[in-house]
């Protein structure tokens, strides 16, 4: 192996690493939902104003990160990034009041993206060529997964040793070893990375601004906003099917906790294969609006399934395959930014608008969903599953728009 195939996908370890550990604390109920909901005496629409809060500081941060990361060393702003968020998680861990938690959740909002986000999508793209943007987001996707489930699998484990005696007790162990591995991770970007230099001739912060508002001029933008709106919501609602099963059909918490560690296995597997499978049929488009249909599907399945304990294993299965499809769509839904023609030079400044406006489902989502789930029950549930199949159709069709757009403007 010669010496920039090292420093390429070590690069591309290292900022895998960085964008899925950092958010495993701000996304902490996708593993330890029911076990942080008993802890904390919280309702299912408490958790999701927790999630709102997040959601409403990171709108605001994906917008200004790309302008702050040109301005300020990335060295010191990624060291500043994980050990500040690190920090928050273990105060998260004491279980403070309902207020305080959402204070927490909203300052890591600003630690979580503002130093991180556009910047590590732009990085990603200009590792390789055109031809390799799938491949390359699709490793990215896959490394994150695999670093993920190491993590949680670890959390989880400690969460069983120490449940014996506590459940609340477990469950802050599995938050402090969390926070813990996240300030590590600032230690080694701040050993690795080389420190930066402001460019003489960057651009002003009102050049920059003005930048992101051109952006918005473009049609394609919007599509892609769309896109990662839809997909994004899919990916949000699937990760209370774990919740689900443990709630309606007999999964141990302990289980539940495990799935969630599964899931970032099937992360690693549906993002390879998604990317891979992008440059094979040399369209990150096709891969999206194939495993958009799928989701559908599989969500209607979850629709139409009797709630039974005796039906947990099918729970399980359509989940796996749910996760696989996900995350071959989420692998792509940043590399189809070649697709549609965006310039690298704009890339930072799209994906922070793309980001920005295609996450704002946070925004909502998850106070509605768990709003549903307090009034409801089993049925609550049904009713999310019926607006993940809306999204995954939406995703679909604004995916074939795309791929109108895009032939129109060749010819």
């Amino acid at each position: 192996m010669n010496r920039s195939f090292i420093k390429k996908y070590g690069t591309l370890l290292l900022l895998a690493a960085g964008a899925g550990i950092i958010f495993q604390l701000p996304y902490i109920r996708e593993t330890f939902y029911p076990q942080i909901q008993a802890a904390m005496h919280l309702t299912n629409a408490q958790m999701g104003l927790l999630s709102a809060g997040y959601a409403s500081m990171a709108t605001v941060s994906y917008f200004i990160g790309g302008v702050v990361a040109d301005r300020f060393s990335a060295r010191k702003l990624l060291t500043f990034s994980f050990i500040a968020t690190g920090a928050l998680g273990l105060w998260f861990a004491t279980f403070p009041s309902y207020q305080i938690a959402r204070v927490i959740f909203v300052l890591m909002g600003i630690s979580t993206i503002i130093t991180y986000w556009s910047a590590c999508i732009k990085a990603t793209r200009m590792l390789g060529t055109s031809e390799e943007q799938g491949r390359l987001f699709g490793l990215q996707e896959g490394l994150r997964g695999i670093l993920n489930a190491l993590l949680v699998f670890g959390m989880t484990a400690l969460y069983s040793h120490f449940a014996v005696k506590s459940e609340t007790l477990g469950t802050s162990a599995a938050i402090r070893l969390c926070s813990i591995v996240v300030i590590i991770i600032g230690i080694l970007n701040f050993i690795f990375i080389e420190d930066t230099k402001r460019e003489e001739n960057s651009e002003s912060i009102v050049s920059v601004v003005k930048g992101m508002f051109k952006a918005l001029t473009i049609p394609r933008v919007w599509i892609l906003v769309a896109i990662i709106f839809t997909a994004y919501s899919v990916y949000g609602l699937i990760g209370y099917v774990n919740t689900y099963a443990v709630k309606y059909f007999g999964l141990s918490a302990a289980a539940g906790s495990t799935l969630g560690g599964v899931r970032y296995l099937v992360q690693g597997l549906g993002g390879i294969l998604g990317g891979f499978l992008a440059d094979k049929l040399r369209s990150r488009i096709k891969v999206i609006a194939g495993g958009g249909l799928l989701l559908a599907i599989s969500f209607g399945l979850f629709l139409v399934l009797p709630v039974q304990a005796s039906l947990v294993g099918v729970v399980i299965v359509n989940f796996l395959f749910g996760l696989l499809f996900i995350y071959a769509v989420r692998s792509q839904y940043f590399a189809v930014h070649d697709d549609a023609g965006i310039p690298v030079e704009m890339s930072g400044r799209v994906s922070g608008i793309a980001s920005c406006l295609g996450y704002t489902p946070d925004l909502f989502m998850y106070t509605l969903v768990g709003s549903w789930m307090d009034n409801y029950g089993a049925k609550g549930f049904k009713m999310t599953w019926a607006y993940a199949v809306v999204a995954a159709l939406l995703c679909v069709v604004f995916s074939l728009i795309l791929s109108k757009v895009i032939k129109k403007k060749a010819k």
